[in-house]
């Protein structure tokens, strides 16, 4: 009997692992000036646009959203959103479910934003940190799909090939939840990274920048971008922004070369505590032609070596 049990776990454990099964998976498009987009449900009406924001830790919604919905105030304390609302807390609604295919946060109390002076288009909410840091998930650039796993449950023929990236999260001091970020480099400077798919562009604060401005090239690369990371667009104040081709990226073992970049020393930096030293965001321009993944319960970002079709 012994050697049979033996035998039975023996080959138990042999035995390769099924990949968890996916929680939800959803097409998503790069939209409203360089967002991940995807199609939301709300208390069981929709679809409607929201974005996704790893620079927010919390979910929310436009004003546009709370003009159909007629959400209620909770009448409990004001909610401070860090990385969007590091200095201002706003009163909570009950915002109810919010559903991204099987993926369901309930009840979800959450704050309203108002909506993007034109002519910028608004969303109408924001998918934030509280809701996906519950999963691995994984984008596939060449379908353009999200497929969010259980921690851990990203396939392995989906990571193969893929770089990962060690994060850690950091509340920068407050109560209100982690960012998370990752060790990296700009044209071999250390610099920290915050994975920020608020941000449409890559952006270093000047103390990351100074040591490289003899070595770069100044280039224009657009008109600003839209962040999630700050209320007020970023480039009200573009005579103290600058624009940089950067020789190299680097994010761990990843690698971007010749990519453009922002240098500015954003408010976002200052709210965090981090303006002195050397920090930037990791945008969505670094990850929306490449297959990534992010897993917060293990604290790891996964990105393949180049571009799709590279």
């Amino acid at each position: 009997m012994r050697l049979l049990a033996a035998l039975i776990f023996w080959l138990a454990a042999a035995a390769p692992l099924r990949a968890a099964e996916p929680v939800a998976s959803v097409p998503y498009r790069v939209d409203y000036g360089g967002w991940f987009t995807v199609a939301v449900m709300v208390n069981g009406q929709g679809p409607y646009d929201f974005v996704l924001d790893t620079g927010s830790t919390l979910t929310l919604a436009f004003r546009n959203l709370a003009n159909i919905q007629a959400f209620e105030p909770t009448g409990g304390p004001p909610l401070r959103v860090l990385g969007i609302l590091s200095k201002e807390e706003l009163e909570p609604y009950a915002l109810g479910d919010i559903a991204l295919g099987g993926a369901v946060l309930e009840d979800h109390v959450g704050i309203i934003l108002g909506d993007w002076a034109p002519p910028r288009r608004t969303p109408r909410g924001i998918i934030g940190l509280d809701f996906l840091r519950e999963y691995a998930v994984h984008f596939n650039s060449a379908t353009r799909t999200m497929t969010l796993y259980p921690h851990g449950g990203i396939p392995k023929s989906e990571l193969k090939g893929l770089i990962k990236v060690k994060l850690t999260p950091d509340d920068f001091g407050a109560t209100s939840g982690a960012l998370f970020k990752a060790e990296g480099l700009v044209n071999r400077k250390p610099v920290k990274f915050i994975i920020d798919l608020g941000s449409a562009s890559t952006l270093i604060n000047y103390i990351a920048g100074e040591a490289i401005f003899s070595t770069v090239q100044t280039t224009n690369i657009g008109q600003g971008f839209t962040t999630g990371s700050h209320l007020k667009d970023v480039f009200d104040d573009r005579t103290h922004a600058r624009t940089a081709l950067l020789n190299r990226i680097q994010l761990g073992r990843a690698i971007w070369r010749n990519h453009g970049a922002w240098i500015y020393n954003a408010p976002v930096f200052d709210d965090l505590g981090v303006q002195g030293l050397a920090y930037g965001l990791a945008g969505v321009d670094l990850f929306a032609d490449r297959d990534f993944a992010l897993d917060f319960g293990e604290n790891a970002l996964y990105v393949s070596r180049r571009p799709r079709g590279n």
